[in-house]
Formats: C-alpha cells, sequence, structure tokens
C-alpha cells in the first residue's frame, strides 16, 4: 500500500469542525443606537448614534485592512434609527429621534458618490423600530415608538422606485413591538424577535401580509442584535435580559426546525449595539453599552459561525488516486 493510500485507510476526514469564536476589532466612534449595513464592497457603514447627544457621524469599517474611515454626514443627527442596505446598493435610513425628538425623516446614502438625498417620510414618526430589505428590494419596517410613551404596532413597506409608503398587518398585539431584533430570513419572510419586556417571536410573510408565531425566546430580550447568517440561522446577540440585566448571551433560531440554542456568548455585555452579516458569513457587532451604567461603547467584534468545511488533504488525495 503506497502512502497516499495508506493515508485514505487511516481515516483522514472528509470534513473539519470549524468552531465558533469572537475577535476583537478595531474601535470606532463611541455609540449605542446607531445604524449598520453592509455595503456592496464589503465594507459596513456605520451611522449616527447617542453618547451623551445625537450625532450626524457616518463611518465605514473594512474586514479587510481592519480600519475605519470618514463617510458623508447625515444631514439630522440621529439615533434610535433603523437602517438597510437596499438592492441596488443604497442606503435606506429611517426614522429615529433628533434633537426635536421622533423623527419621521428618511434618507438615501449613495456609496457611489458618498452623498445623502432626502426621501419620503415615514407614515408614522417611529424610533426603536425594526427594519430589513425583504427580497423583492423594498423595505419593510416594524412598530417602535412615536413619542414619550407612545408605542405602535403598525408596519410599512417602502418601494424606493415610487419613492412611497405602504400601510402592511400590523405586528400581534396585544403589546407593542419596541427595540426588538429584525432580519430577513433566507426565505424572504422577515423574522422579529423579543422586544420592551416581550420573548416574543413572529415572521412576516409579504406576499400574504400575514404574521406567524414562532418560537419564542428563552426570556424576555431587547435592544439586542439580530442578523441571518449565510446558513438561514439567526443570530441574536446580548441586549437586556429580563427586563434589566445586560447580557453577553448568543442564540441562534433555526427556521428549518423553529427551535432555538445557545451559541458562544459574546466577550462583553453588550446592549444597544448594531450587528450585521458580511459577506464572508462572519458577524460584525459594534458600540452599544458594555454594562448598564451609562457606559458607552466603541468597541467592536467579529463573530465566526461554526461550521464544517471539507478538508482540502483529503479532496486531493482522493484525487490523486483517481489519477494513479
Amino acid at each position: 500500500m503506497d502512502a497516499v493510500a495508506y493515508a485514505l485507510a487511516a481515516g483522514i476526514p472528509a470534513t473539519v469542525p470549524v468552531p465558533e469564536v469572537w475577535t476583537a476589532r478595531a474601535n470606532g466612534l463611541t455609540r449605542q443606537d446607531l445604524g449598520m449595513s453592509v455595503l456592496p464592497d464589503g465594507t459596513v457603514l456605520a451611522t449616527g448614534g447617542y453618547a451623551g447627544n445625537g450625532y450626524t457621524a457616518s463611518r465605514s469599517w473594512d474586514p479587510a485592512t481592519n480600519t475605519w474611515a470618514t463617510k458623508a454626514s447625515l444631514p439630522t443627527a440621529l439615533y434610535e434609527h433603523a437602517q438597510s442596505t437596499l438592492n441596488d446598493g443604497s442606503v435606506l435610513v429611517t426614522g429615529g429621534r433628533a434633537l426635536s425628538g421622533g423623527y419621521n425623516g428618511v434618507y438615501l446614502y449613495s456609496p457611489v458618490t458618498n452623498s445623502w438625498t432626502t426621501k419620503n417620510s415615514m407614515p408614522l414618526q417611529s424610533f426603536r423600530h425594526g427594519q430589513s430589505t425583504l427580497n423583492d428590494g423594498t423595505v419593510f419596517t416594524t412598530g417602535g415608538l412615536y413619542g414619550p410613551g407612545y408605542g405602535t404596532q403598525s408596519c410599512y413597506r417602502y418601494t424606493l422606485s415610487t419613492n412611497s409608503w405602504a400601510t402592511r398587518a400590523s405586528v400581534p398585539g396585544p403589546s407593542i413591538i419596541v427595540s426588538h431584533g429584525q432580519s430577513t430570513l433566507a426565505n424572504g419572510d422577515a423574522l422579529i424577535t423579543g422586544g420592551s419586556n416581550l420573548a416574543v417571536v413572529y415572521s412576516y410573510n409579504d406576499a400574504m401580509n400575514a404574521w406567524t408565531a414562532r418560537a419564542s425566546l428563552d426570556n424576555t430580550r431587547y435592544d439586542h442584535g439580530q442578523s441571518t447568517l449565510n446558513d438561514g440561522t439567526v443570530l441574536v446577540t446580548g441586549g437586556l435580559v429580563l427586563g434589566a440585566n445586560t447580557s453577553k448571551s448568543v442564540v441562534i433560531y433555526d427556521p428549518a426546525t423553529n427551535t432555538w440554542a445557545g451559541g458562544l456568548p459574546m466577550p462583553a455585555t453588550r446592549y444597544g449595539h448594531a450587528q450585521t452579516t458580511l459577506d464572508d458569513g462572519t458577524v460584525f457587532v459594534y458600540g452599544g453599552q458594555v454594562a448598564g451604567s451609562g457606559t458607552y461603547s466603541g468597541t467592536s467584534q467579529q463573530y465566526q459561525p461554526s461550521s464544517t468545511d471539507p478538508t482540502p488533504g483529503r479532496a486531493a488525495l482522493l484525487g490523486y488516486l483517481a489519477a494513479n
């Protein structure tokens, strides 16, 4: 038996596990309640946020070089707004809090010209609302607050080509939905999780304009991060759990089985942070508060999901045997 055949007979694995891991990345501006999404070139655009005041600053982070760059500032200082990248590569920022309070303004960022334009306002002032881009390129917003103590279950869909808003089915009651997580699933449905003092989970089908209850979170959770991973599961990170406990816990939702599982905790507690899935399938988490004491953060972390990848060595050995 030659060395190649022996190696195969010895049981070289066809796959090798890649474990979950969190890696510290370059610090950005100290912010919480900011907007963040991935641009077509793979960089990440972070906008506005709060650290004692609302800010207009926009920065981009490059995962290839682990560096931050200054971008055109928002037209208005905003925090607790929502943000998502559209299918054409532009970025839509909606609502939030401005210096005068609740805000229904909408801005569109062009990465090509590094500039902002104003779009038609939201039907209702909204902050702490959810938002994600659906597969058809429209933007779906959910819930939020529209004034001190006034929450909503209202949902709207924005279409860029017509610069228009349409009312969609409200989130099921009886509670308003505020400071929840939202992302779009692989099948095109939107998934929302938690919210202030809530553990509820719902998926929304735009074609049917209907909501479906899904398996609840293990605990109430809000001001957490959420993004859909490349394998279709959904990563939920940190937030305020059970009403007040700042958390570093991670849970992962599998839409195929409608079940939740625990993930590798973040290195530190964090809430009010921003989160997005990068092109390579890793997840970038930035900003927020690292404790419940008003300590705003500019730190960032990159999460590598666990996976099982082909072993190049085995593939090469099989190819050798086939050719000899």
